[in-house]
């Protein structure tokens, strides 16, 4: 008789079934035993923890009794022991890497096992996303397998991710229970330690010189703990990174700051980000720099590196972090980073600043990674992803994330941080941070298929017309290819871009007009169409009435009231403009 796996049967938890989904992220390899877990509703199965589980353990045990509640209606019981002739056992195993799992079939005991911190609890959203079919796309938004007999065939494996940070920086993917079953670790993401934690900076995340020495208590009577500038005068607003005395006082505040948040794994000693001539002209500064090639990281290495080697004596597992960025960007001549020091580089002025349609193996940046990775295995890569100037702006750039991720990776990348809309909603984040979140876990996943995945999933009923909306966007984008190469403004592209036309909006805003045709009564799907209309509404705003056509007036209205529901107050990054951007456009309209 063939035993059909829960995975078959699958429904949305909110919307319609779509029947076209297909669980993308099913693991290759044979499948072990078939396992029924829960029969008609009840139980056969038991959770067996250790006698004295650890936090990471009791979630995995919770969360995995929580979600087959979810499916089936049917408590898993905690077994008394691990005898249970049909047990799922749940341990850590801590010799294993940190984040490592494991999945096996013992018998007829399903064994889930990983390295200490969140190795168990991936192991079982491993299970629960990949071999059950189960999704957690928003905070939100979940699609879970309904049935009353749950079967499961577990491809057994053992799989460690490739970056220890993964975290794709938009403000949705910051919460905690999103980041803990999409298997990310942003250091915003407040994943609780009894939970497994997150990546640690324990509060000094890049641009931190201002904070390990203050100027307001420092730069009255030292100031030659600060830059000298090129006109000869000091300044606070770098440090000097050859002072000693500069570099007692970061390495003490770096120490103190790790003794007061012991589960800190790494912290930042790195530049200001206050732009223009931002090095040190002084005698020392001046000579190591010009002796390691011009490139001012050299001073900065000066002063990582004394810090980190104090530190590798008291908390021989923390990482340094420094920034490869504008002057600091270029591998010194011989100055090389200790072994607990980190470059964290930027895909800036060399890269995505410029050319954010163009993947980063064809731009100085590729040369630039690779030079650093030829010196220091701890690679950590601050990429680029939105259009700061117009977080809403439309963007088909997801097939230049996906490339730019496995290039990193293929490059000794330890972990990669992907900027995208921080302070609030940005144009398809949802999608986005979802794609990269599985990106980061596993590059070999395609990129297509992983956006089909989401937009089936999350749209329901209404996932053709989102099709057909990114199908648009990736023509238009190869329509106007010799735009996209190099945009006017780079990144910041202006909302009168050549590939943002009249025809282009009038069609997009006729896709997500039947959209919500097609969610029907679902209020659910109705509010995720309008948010991913959000991006046409704007361009069609920031154009003005004369590109938008009669109703112009109306048009305003309607985007405040959706804006203002998603919390869309940040439309560039600074702070918060949604009202004097609304009152700009009401200026404009006048009576139209």
């Amino acid at each position: 008789m063939r035993i059909a796996t829960v995975a078959v049967i699958i429904l949305c938890s909110i919307g319609s079934a779509n029947a076209e989904w297909r669980n993308v992220l099913e693991p290759k390899g044979t499948k072990g035993s078939a396992l029924t877990l829960v029969r008609d509703g009840k139980p056969v199965y038991g959770i067996v923890l250790p006698e004295k589980p650890t936090g990471p353990e009791r979630k995995a045990a919770d969360d995995l009794r929580h979600w087959v509640k979810e499916m089936t209606g049917a408590d898993l019981p905690l077994a008394a022991s691990p005898s249970h002739d049909k047990s799922i056992r749940i341990t850590t195993d801590p010799a294993a890497p940190d984040e490592q799992y494991t999945i096996a079939v013992d018998g007829e005991s399903l064994v889930l096992t990983g390295g200490p911190g969140r190795g168990v609890i991936n192991a079982v959203y491993a299970l629960l996303e990949e071999d059950m079919g189960c999704r957690w796309y928003t905070k939100a938004s979940s699609r879970l397998p309904k049935a009353t007999t749950l079967t499961v065939a577990p491809v057994p494996r053992t799989y460690a991710p490739k970056l220890k940070l993964r975290d794709p920086y938009y403000k949705v993917s910051f919460d905690a229970d999103w980041s803990l079953r999409n298997r990310t670790n942003a250091p915003d993401a407040p994943v609780p330690e009894e939970h497994g934690g997150r990546f640690d900076y324990g509060g000094l995340f890049v641009h931190t010189h201002a904070t390990l020495l203050p100027a307001d208590k420092y730069a009255h009577d030292h100031p030659d703990y600060f830059f000298l500038n090129a006109d000869g005068k000091r300044s606070a607003a770098q440090l000097c990174p050859t002072n000693p005395e500069t570099i007692r006082i970061v390495t003490e505040n770096v120490l103190a700051t790790l003794r007061k948040s012991p589960k800190t794994e790494i912290v930042s000693v790195s530049k200001n980000d206050n732009g223009g001539d931002q090095i040190c002209h002084c005698p020392t500064c001046k000579q190591l720099r010009a002796a390691e090639g011009g490139t001012d990281m050299a001073n900065q290495l000066y002063l990582v590196n004394r810090v980190a080697e104090s530190v590798e004596k008291k908390f021989p597992k923390v990482v340094i972090d420094t920034l490869a960025y504008l002057e600091t960007i270029n591998v010194p001549t011989t100055i090389r980073p200790r072994k607990n020091v980190a470059i964290r580089v930027c895909n800036d002025a060399v890269g995505a600043w410029s050319r954010p349609f163009t993947p980063a193996k064809r731009l100085p940046v590729a040369g630039i990674v690779k030079a650093w990775s030829a010196v220091c295995d701890r690679i950590y890569v601050w990429d680029y992803n939105v259009n700061f100037s117009h977080y809403l702006a439309p963007m088909p750039n997801v097939g230049v994330i996906a490339s730019n991720i496995r290039f990193w990776i293929d490059n000794k990348a330890e972990g990669v941080m992907t900027q995208g809309g921080y302070q609030g909603p940005a144009e398809r984040d949802e999608l986005k941070s979802w794609v990269i979140a599985k990106l980061m876990w596993d590059p070999s996943l395609d990129e297509n298929e992983l956006k089909r995945d989401f937009i089936l999933g999350h749209y329901g009923a209404a996932a053709p017309a989102v099709l057909e909306y990114d199908a648009l966007l990736r023509k238009q984008a190869e329509s106007h290819a010799a735009v996209m190469s190099a945009p006017p403004g780079g990144i910041r592209y202006p909302m009168d871009i050549a590939f943002l036309t009249k025809d282009f909006c009038d069609r997009a805003a006729a896709i997500f007009a039947r959209g919500r045709e097609l969610a029907g009564g679902d209020e659910a799907l109705v509010r995720r169409i309008e948010r991913a209309e959000l991006p046409i509404l704007y361009v069609q705003l920031s154009r003005g009435p004369e590109f938008t056509g009669p109703g112009y007036a109306g048009l305003i209205d309607r985007f405040e009231r959706l804006a203002r529901r998603e919390e869309a107050l940040y439309l560039m990054e600074a702070p918060a403009n949604l009202d004097a951007t609304l009152a700009a456009w009401r200026a404009t309209a006048g009576g139209k």
